[in-house]
C-alpha cells in the first residue's frame, strides 16, 4: 500500500513545473522509435541528442512503443518542444511506473536481511518499513526524477537488485 499512497502523490505534480529534460525525454522517445539503431547517437534536428548509454537509450525504446497510445505527436522527431496533456501524463507516470523497480528491490532487499536476522534477533519489522519509507519517500529522488523526468529510482532499484542476487 505505500507504493500506491506515495505514487498518488506524485500524481499530483501532474501539472507542475517540467525543466527542459521533459523536451530532452520527449526527442529520445522520438529518435529511438522513429530511427534505426545505428542514427539514434547522430540525429541533431533538436540540440538534446541521445546521450545517455545504451541500456537506457533500449528502456527509452521500450517507453516509446507504450508512449504512440498515448499520443503519437510527441513521436514525431521533427515535433520540437511539444507538449501536450497526454505527453506530460505519459512522462509523469513513466517515471511513476519505474519506480516500481525500486520499490520492489528494497522490498526484497528487507526480505533478505530479515532472513539473515531471524537468529540475531537484531532486525523487526520497524526497521523494515523504516527503511521502505525512507527510500521510496526520497525526497532528492522525488524531486529529481518527478521534477525533472529522471529515472534515478529505476537505475537505483536495478543497482540494488544486482547486489541481492
Amino acid at each position: 500500500y505505500l507504493f500506491f499512497i506515495v505514487s498518488a502523490v506524485k500524481l499530483l505534480l501532474l501539472p507542475a513545473y517540467r525543466s527542459t529534460d521533459f523536451e530532452v525525454h520527449r526527442n529520445w522517445l522520438a529518435l529511438t522509435y522513429n530511427l534505426p539503431l545505428e542514427k539514434w547517437y547522430y540525429e541533431n534536428t533538436s540540440i538534446w541528442t541521445l546521450d545517455y548509454p545504451p541500456f537506457f537509450a533500449y528502456v527509452e525504446w521500450g517507453f516509446s512503443h507504450v508512449a504512440s497510445y498515448f499520443d503519437p505527436l510527441m513521436l514525431q522527431v521533427q515535433n520540437l518542444n511539444y507538449s501536450s496533456f497526454s505527453t506530460i501524463l505519459f512522462q509523469r507516470l513513466s517515471v511513476i511506473t519505474t519506480d516500481a523497480i525500486l520499490f520492489y528491490a528494497v522490498k526484497r532487499y528487507v526480505e533478505i536481511q530479515e532472513r539473515r536476522s531471524k537468529n540475531r534477533k537484531n532486525w523487526n519489522s520497524d526497521k523494515s518499513f523504516a527503511i521502505l519509507l525512507i527510500t521510496i519517500c526520497n525526497a532528492g529522488l522525488f524531486i529529481v526524477d518527478h521534477i525533472h523526468f529522471q529515472y534515478n529510482g529505476f537505475l537505483l532499484g536495478v543497482l540494488i537488485l544486482s547486489i541481492n542476487y
